[in-house]
């Protein structure tokens, strides 16, 4: 069956969503977020004259074409200063959890002229290990005097918006905007040039595969583009509210408090949901009475009565549903889990070189086990080896003072993912990353993504990594390492591979396992850390 793609509203950069915006939706509230255990409501018409009030305050500094670095905790400002400085200048978003001397190879590296910091971050720029250029100038958001240029009260709203409006009327959307750090597809550090296009064709298209209700609600880390341009940027475009989560140990409240329709998460983070959901209920001794109610449910969605969310909108909040898993594949168990409580879990597909999103899934057509509907005005082949290539308005400009790495990339005018998979019409599927290809001595190349999935559907298991194994000099295994959730579970998972393995074909089977105690190591995109674990041998 096909799906056609939801129409739109058109903008090609930012100043005309933000005068849109301005213009059809003034008064609506855009941003809502706690502040202590007070909810803060900021209006369109705020939000895009504190935007023009940083914007002119760079015009009046003849700040023009400069790189604009933000090393900043998730909050308000970010919002804004990121919108203001694409307009004119290139942003720059880093990682606040790198180190000072990460940092500083970033601001070198990247060319930063200014850096925003808040007090909570400013510490890691007054370490030793911080090498500051001479060049560079570092502004605290929080110091009084920066708060004042986004606070003016003598500024009249509609005098400032429309200075600011006058000021980047001609911004150029083709123009390198913005430089986002990513690991790329060899794993290591570079910068990714994109345009206010590349991100703002990108952000139309997730609206075009799905309807955004209101509220929406964000929480992953504002640096990532996946959590920046879809779970925020979509939501202004959309011309919706959104509601921010500042700070994650309060995740929980914010989420009642705000009782979203949507959120985009990573798969630790909605495997934890539902797994603090299960131990809530067997806390109270309620599993009988939850499996009942499972099972009603499914009985009178025969007859179109969904009765989800009056015996399960309590668990997490009522409003919610819709999730967008991201960065990772997720267990494909946990897509039909959460269903079974009146969440639909999409799966989306990217890569920051894609401004990030490339495929999403589609409520009207959401394929379990695929990485979602390839959006609109992307194109999609698949090599003969099986990597999946990318053209579209999305691909980036390229790689920051890396031309080489930009050419190697690059495939008569497609993007080389890194990734290997296969479409069944607009539908993609990922099997795994390129470079992740375990191969063996018959020639067989395995991915273990595969095989993780298939470990990680085991109820009891947390997680998991396989690896390749030296036995001998001419021979290796696939070895898994794994982690529990129930450490009391380990006497049945030998059986348990045993089962899996029977429906895997001989060279892809799981000869050994250890089970650690550990958590696996990850990055800050909290993806396993496959390095640390790679070519295990005895």
């Amino acid at each position: 069956m096909d799906y056609p793609y939801l129409d739109t509203v058109i903008y090609d950069n930012f100043y005309e969503m933000l005068k849109g915006r301005y213009e059809t939706k003034a008064k609506t509230t855009a941003i809502r977020f706690m502040d202590k255990e007070q909810i803060i409501n900021i209006s369109y018409e705020e939000m895009i004259k504190e935007t023009s009030l940083i914007g002119l305050y760079f015009k009046k500094q003849g700040i023009e074409g400069k790189h604009i670095g933000i090393f900043s905790e998730n909050r308000y400002e970010y919002i804004t200063i990121y919108m203001a400085t694409v307009m004119k200048n290139v942003i720059v978003p880093l990682d606040k959890e790198m180190t000072s001397k990460n940092l500083s190879d970033c601001v070198k590296n990247f060319d930063v002229d200014y850096l925003f910091v808040t007090d909570e971050t400013k510490i890691k720029t007054e370490s030793d290990d911080f090498s500051k250029p001479d060049n560079l100038k570092i502004l605290n958001i929080d110091d009084e005097d920066f708060k004042k240029v986004f606070k003016d009260e003598s500024a009249g709203k509609e005098k400032c918006i429309e200075d600011f409006f006058e000021y980047v009327k001609d911004t150029d959307k083709d123009r390198f905007a913005v430089l986002a750090s990513t690991s790329g597809t060899d794993g290591a550090m570079k910068g990714v040039m994109l345009s206010q296009y590349n991100v703002i064709t990108n952000i139309r298209g997730t609206l075009e595969n799905n309807v955004l209700k209101n509220p929406t609600f964000a929480f992953l880390p504002m640096n990532h583009t996946y959590g920046f341009n879809p779970c925020i940027l979509a939501t202004i475009y959309n011309g919706t509210t959104l509601c921010l989560n500042l700070k994650t140990k309060y995740l929980l409240r914010d989420l009642r408090t705000f009782n979203p329709f949507f959120f985009g998460a990573v798969p630790m983070v909605i495997e934890g949901m539902y797994d603090s959901i299960i131990r809530e209920v067997k806390k109270q001794n309620k599993e009988k009475t939850f499996n009942r109610a499972i099972k009603i449910c499914k009985f009178f969605r025969k007859f179109g009565i969904d009765l989800r969310h009056i015996f399960f909108g309590k668990l997490i909040c009522k409003n919610l549903r819709l999730v967008v898993n991201g960065g990772a594949a997720l267990n494909a168990d946990y897509v039909n889990k959460f269903d079974e409580i009146g969440i639909t879990i999409l799966n989306g597909y990217g890569l920051t070189e894609c401004s990030p999103t490339i495929a999403v899934s589609r409520t009207g057509n959401n394929v379990v086990g695929s990485a979602g509907t390839i959006m609109k005005n992307i194109d999609v082949k698949i090599a003969e080896d099986g990597e999946i290539l990318v053209k579209g308005p999305c691909v980036m400009l390229g790689y920051y003072k890396n031309e080489e790495a930009t050419k190697a990339i690059m495939r008569d005018g497609y993007l080389a993912t890194g990734d290997i998979g296969h479409t069944d019409g607009k539908v993609i599927f990922v099997t795994g990353r390129k470079k992740n290809l375990i191969i063996l001595e018959n020639g067989k190349n395995v991915p273990p993504e595969l095989l993780e999935s298939k470990i990680n559907s085991i109820p009891y298991v947390k997680e998991s990594i396989v690896v390749s194994k030296k036995v001998n000099d001419r021979s290796n295994i696939l070895y898994a390492i794994i982690v529990l959730h129930d450490e009391e579970k380990q006497e049945f998972l030998k059986d348990d591979i045993a089962t899996l393995n029977k429906d895997l074909p001989s060279y892809m089977q799981i000869t050994d396992f250890e089970v650690s105690k550990d958590e696996l190591k990850k990055n800050s995109s909290k993806k396993i850390i496959r390095s640390v674990y790679a070519n295990k041998n005895e």
